[in-house]
């Protein structure tokens, strides 16, 4: 990708682009903005009373069914109401040609309306920024949250997730010539860019890890690349996945450092919306078996790794 084009991703990407409808798309309302790969084993938002690293990937068992409230509120509306980035080159991203929504959580989107309500674009997207996902499904506005959100017991407190469908891990970004080596001591002095209500924003901020740098705060993960371009930062902390994908966007840029933790993206939704969860852990089942390595080698081969082979398994 050339210089020019890539800033022109940028620039799509910074800017929360609202009041434009999709080609395609089944409904006449406009988007609106709102203010270490491997093997992983599926299961759902866990009900236990207490949570821990085993608990994030067990709970409930699909259904296709209709019936429930959350999965008809969405039927009698006619489309399903997405949180999503806009900023995340691979994942979510706009395409600076057309403007049009790309990347392997907007596939997953589109595949979750095609199993509720039978078109794959009867679809409103709304642009969430990162600090913004858990309000957004808690006031109702949105439906989901596809957005590589981190499963975290925290998180459980306050909405339910499906099935994790990615494994990633926090790790160091930074220019070439940078001296930066990882998360050490190589950062003290330094800035250190992370967006709002992000885990690795999370990790900067626990006082037991002693960084020594100065925390940069952003709206969205893909702002920090910008601004490492700018000089106004010497460092960014995120998913390695997210990670791979600014690299492919900025090749003067690498991830340095091993992964400094490891977790689990999910589709969030309302805290206690059992039967939108099931739904939506039924369409995940489908989405690995049918559509994994297609959409693996269309947005995440970046990554530099062999696509991970999901294990089914639910439980409750």
């Amino acid at each position: 990708m050339g210089r020019g084009t890539r800033m022109a991703v940028l620039a799509a990407g910074a800017l929360l682009l609202g009041a434009v409808v999709l080609p395609g798309s089944s409904s006449a309302e406009p988007q609106r903005s709102a203010a270490a790969s491997g093997p992983i084993r599926i299961g759902l938002a866990p009900r236990a009373a207490t949570c821990d690293a085993s608990s994030l990937n067990t709970g409930l068992t699909p259904s296709s069914s209709d019936a429930g409230a959350d999965v008809q509120r969405i039927i009698k509306r006619g489309k399903l109401i997405a949180g999503i980035d806009t900023n995340s080159y691979l994942w979510g991203f706009r395409n600076p040609t057309d403007g049009s929504l790309q990347g392997f959580d907007i596939d997953l989107v589109h595949a979750l309306a095609k199993s509720i309500l039978g078109n794959a674009n009867a679809v409103e997207f709304l642009a969430v920024p990162t600090a913004n996902r858990i309000t957004a499904l808690q006031s109702g506005q949105v439906d989901v949250v596809v957005r590589t959100m981190t499963i975290t017991c925290d998180r459980l407190k306050q909405v339910s997730f499906s099935a994790p469908y990615f494994n990633a891990g926090q790790q160091v970004l930074v220019p070439k010539s940078s001296s930066v080596t990882g998360f050490n001591d190589t950062l003290k002095g330094r800035n250190v860019c992370a967006a709002t209500g992000s885990t690795a924003a999370d990790m900067l901020k626990d006082p037991a890890k002693d960084h020594g740098a100065t925390v940069f705060p952003v709206a969205n993960q893909l702002d920090c690349l910008v601004q490492m371009e700018l000089g106004s930062v010497d460092a960014t902390i995120t998913d390695n996945a997210l990670a791979a994908g600014q690299a492919a966007q900025d090749p003067t840029v690498h991830l340095v450092g091993g992964l400094l933790d490891s977790e689990m993206y999910g589709v969030a939704m309302k805290l206690g919306s059992d039967d939108l969860v099931r739904r939506v852990d039924y369409v995940l089942q489908g989405f690995f078996t049918q559509q994994w390595s297609a959409e693996y080698e269309r947005w995440l081969k970046p990554l530099g790794s062999t696509p991970p082979a999901p294990v089914p398994h639910f439980a409750g």
